[in-house]
């Protein structure tokens, strides 16, 4: 409870006025603003809400600037996570669950180290089980569910096999397995889709996806390996199903040649550093080769070495008979075989002709000699190299600044010796090499970007959004509460001076009489308060009631007030 008294003496003598309204305060309130009228707390309160304020500023600054985070794993099962979950919070990594799908999200800067940490304990452990799921098929499925299933597993167990390769993250195959038809003419062949999730800056090579494709054709029956297709997770096609044998040779030509010429780099690399000092030295080889394939077959025979094989000798003697007698008679006939015998035995001298023949045949082995030549398919037909040396730093003894000198000449010829060795350059066939010295750049421009998009200009751009945030919040809802709550508003009515006294305290009302002086009622009040605060002044809410209290106060210590009154005027007469 409360008292609040208003007295006011008018200054042209009339009868003085006193009103005296008695307010009685219960409750939580009077004891907040008893609590809040103490000086004392009132000198802490600044210090406090300096204290409040900053442990605001930490608390809005730690929350608005966590780092960015990113998905661990996606698609993971819920007693996965529970396991992954307590392993990175067992190591120190800050992680959380996406409210929305409820992934897993940990910092970026944490993000492979976090991966490593799993992958050391083994987790996830949970990968899609192949054949394992063929006992959970439920006795009297249909054939067509079986199928699917049988397919399924298939599918998981070459992704298991083609994950294992490295650099992959994760694969999944998709089989297109046609129903088997009765007719061999209407048999649709299988077909295969591979993707493939490979980690940030990986690539698979060349014979990486031809693995893979073949992996896929032997595991499933009659699948051709043209009807395998392999894609990234960029959606490139890495497989070439209509590559033939003379693309594919043209590849391995083309590495072959760049494998060569790296090869004759390092070697220009290796001797002329030395020389010169590290990263002074730049080369390039081009090589010209020729990758034709070509036979040829001689056969070279050498007449003056021979030798007798074989020799055959034949002879051939015939008489023959002169006709005799009659044109036309029977004497005149040919003979027969016995006669002609007969009369050669008997008139063999007798006018007939002998024909005698004779015949030798000799072979002989003659020498020879049969040679093949075959030209290799990757012979080099040229040499072409150039290389260009860093000018020499030399410092100036009158400066003492670095000047860039032309290299010497005798050395760059001594160095077009040492790799014209080097790398077997053959002139008269057409090689070249170029030596050269140049001052080479050593600082590279790079990408610049706006200031707005700068790290520090962002963080600060959030700090002061977080600062300004907090200062409309403090000068807007905190200040005006907490300056109600100190300075509580009058209760009575215009004019009317609030004197807050303890609870404990009685407070009696005090009549007042018309006609009574100010001393009068002053000597009233003296029994219970013996003197006004000048803290009166701060309870005060209008004009009149700090008017009637500087009064009071004024009644009180009218010595006090007579003496600061002539201070003044004496200060100002001098």
């Amino acid at each position: 409870m409360a008292e609040a008294t208003d007295i006011t003496a008018p200054e042209d003598g009339t009868a003085n006025t006193t009103t005296v309204v008695t307010v009685k305060d219960n409750g939580p309130l009077s004891s907040v603003r008893r609590i809040a009228s103490d000086p004392s707390v009132r000198r802490a309160v600044p210090a406090i809400l300096g204290v409040a304020l900053v442990v605001i500023a930490v608390a809005a600054f730690y929350f608005l600037n966590k780092p960015p985070v990113t998905t661990l794993y996606a698609g993971m099962p819920e007693a996965e996570k529970a396991r992954v979950v307590e392993a990175l919070k067992n190591s120190g990594i800050q992680v959380q669950l996406d409210p929305t799908t409820g992934e897993i999200l940990v910092p970026t800067s944490d993000y492979h180290t976090a991966r490593m940490q799993l992958a050391a304990q083994g987790l996830p452990a949970s990968v899609p089980e192949g054949y394992d799921s063929i006992s959970e098929i439920p006795m009297g499925s249909s054939r067509t569910v079986e199928n699917v299933r049988l397919k399924q597993s298939q599918e998981i167990e070459l992704a298991r096999s083609i994950s294992e390769i490295e650099g992959l993250v994760a694969a999944r195959v998709h089989l297109a397995i046609p129903e088997k038809s009765v007719f061999a003419r209407a048999s649709v062949p299988p077909s295969a889709s591979v993707f493939v999730q490979m980690e940030d800056g990986r690539s698979l090579s060349r014979q990486q996806i031809s693995a893979i494709v073949h992996l896929v054709s032997s595991s499933v029956p009659s699948l051709p390996k043209g009807e395998v297709t392999v894609v990234d997770q960029y959606g490139n096609l890495l497989s070439q199903p209509g590559r033939n044998a003379a693309s594919a040779m043209t590849d391995s030509q083309l590495e072959h040649r760049i494998r060569l010429e790296d090869i004759y780099r390092q070697r220009i690399l290796s001797i002329v550093t030395p020389m010169v000092g590290g990263g002074n030295v730049m080369a390039e080889v081009n090589l010209g080769i020729d990758f034709t394939r070509s036979e040829v077959t001689e056969e070279l025979v050498d007449p003056e070495r021979n030798a007798l094989r074989s020799e055959q000798r034949s002879s051939d003697t015939s008489s023959e008979l002169t006709a005799r007698g009659i044109p036309g008679a029977t004497a005149n006939r040919a003979p027969t075989q016995t006669e002609v015998t007969t009369e050669q035995g008997d008139k063999g001298a007798e006018g007939g002709v002998a024909n005698r023949s004779s015949s030798e045949v000799k072979n002989y082995e003659v020498s020879r000699t049969i040679s093949t030549t075959r030209k290799p398919g990757t012979e080099i037909t040229r040499i072409q190299a150039s290389v260009l040396v860093r000018d020499l730093e030399v410092m100036n003894a009158e400066t003492g600044l670095l000047e860039v000198q032309a290299f010497p000449q005798e050395t760059l010829a001594e160095i077009e010796k040492l790799v014209i060795n080097a790398i077997g350059l053959d002139l008269e066939r057409g090689d070249s090499l170029t030596v050269s010295s140049a001052a080479f750049v050593s600082t590279l421009e790079g990408v610049t970007k706006p200031w707005y998009d700068m790290e520090w200009a962002v963080t600060l751009m959030k700090q002061g959004m977080t600062i300004l945030i907090m200062a409309v919040v403090v000068l807007g809802v905190i200040r005006p509460l907490i300056s109600r709550i100190m300075v509580p508003a009058a209760t009575g009515a215009p004019g009317e001076a609030m004197v807050s006294l303890d609870e404990d305290a009685e407070v009696d009302q005090v009549e007042i009489q018309e006609g009574e002086s100010l001393e009068d009622i002053k000597a009233k009040l003296k029994p219970k308060k013996a003197a006004i605060s000048a803290e009166m002044l701060d309870t005060a809410n209008t004009y009149d009631d700090k008017v009637a209290v500087i009064r009071m106060i004024v009644g009180d210590e009218a010595g006090r007030v007579s003496n600061v009154f002539k201070t003044m005027i004496q200060s100002d007469m001098a």
